[in-house]
């Protein structure tokens, strides 16, 4: 009961700073900047169902579900992470698994675990090297970053890490299970959809604000890893619009449009998350439904 009131305290108090925002901004100047360009909502469509579609290849590699089954599980995953919580979608994932999966229980969380460990790795990598290219391009001063930060603990953080690095790989067998030839498979995919995803987030969000330069959408880009690899977090989406808005100010950038742009996404994604949500379970309990009502008729017959 805690856990639910302190969620929704927190998309409240998220959702009053957004608000706050966008009537510092002004709402007819907002409102006035909303994206008119079809190519903004073609590759939202595009984004929404990339991940599911990447799923139904990767999770293929290691379970025999039909791709449609398979593919109305993982939307309702991205629901409930994107509504919900941080990875309540992974909950949700165990539980459908337990119902479409001749597999221990014990089975489908390793796979889960596993596949959650090489999306992670692959977010940071890319993470990784866009911070670096941001570093080369002079948009983060490293310069001033390590003046700022005392020497100990740079040296704690680096011994940090170290330590979990080795913890890692003297125990990989215990906290990893696939074997080496799906792991590349997996990473692979993950990786494939990874860049196609955020190349079009690029061309999106250019789309509504050309002319700007590259660097700046690699550095939406990083905040957007980052507060998707934020774990337990509610509404992601508006939490990555209220830092977006802050980040277009620190920036110099037309905040209004991207605000509007922002705002469009946020709620298409909510709008299609309720449709599909709604679609899906009305389409699971109609399947219920008429599978006992053949088991009622095959026991009728049978008497």
């Amino acid at each position: 009961m805690l856990k639910k009131y302190l969620r929704r305290g927190v998309i409240l108090f998220i959702v009053g700073i957004i608000l706050y925002q966008l009537f510092e901004i002004g709402w007819r100047e907002v409102l006035t900047s909303l994206p008119t360009h079809p190519l903004f909502y073609i590759i939202f469509a595009i984004l929404y169902v990339s991940l599911p579609i990447a799923e139904v290849f990767i999770y293929g590699q290691i379970w025999k579900v039909g791709k449609w089954e398979s593919f109305k599980g993982f939307l309702t995953k991205r629901v409930y992470n994107d509504e919900v919580m941080g990875y309540s979608g992974e909950f949700y994932l165990f539980v459908w698994g337990r119902k479409y999966l001749d597999k221990e229980d014990k089975e489908i969380l390793k796979n889960i675990r596993d596949c959650n460990i090489l999306s992670a790795a692959n977010s940071n990598l890319v993470a990784f090297t866009l911070v670096g290219l941001l570093v080369f391009t002079g948009i983060i001063n490293l310069d001033e970053m390590i003046s700022d930060v005392n020497t100990v603990y740079v040296i704690l953080g680096i011994v940090i890490a170290i330590v979990f690095t080795v913890l890692a790989v003297q125990f990989r067998k215990y906290l990893f299970s696939l074997p080496l030839k799906k792991t590349i498979k997996i990473f692979g995919i993950y990786m494939i959809r990874f860049l196609i995803h955020h190349g079009l987030m690029i061309v999106q969000w250019a789309v509504v604000i050309p002319n700007t330069p590259i660097s700046i959408w690699f550095t939406f880009l990083a905040i957007v890893i980052v507060v998707n690899r934020i774990p337990f977090i509610p509404s992601r989406d508006l939490v990555f619009m209220w830092a977006g808005i802050e980040l277009s100010k620190m920036l110099n950038m037309a905040t209004a449009s991207v605000a509007g742009m922002l705002l469009v996404s946020s709620v298409l994604r909510k709008v299609t998350n309720l449709i599909l949500f709604l679609w899906i379970s009305y389409s699971d309990k109609g399947k219920e439904l008429k599978n006992l009502q053949m088991k009622s008729t095959n026991e009728i017959i049978e008497d």
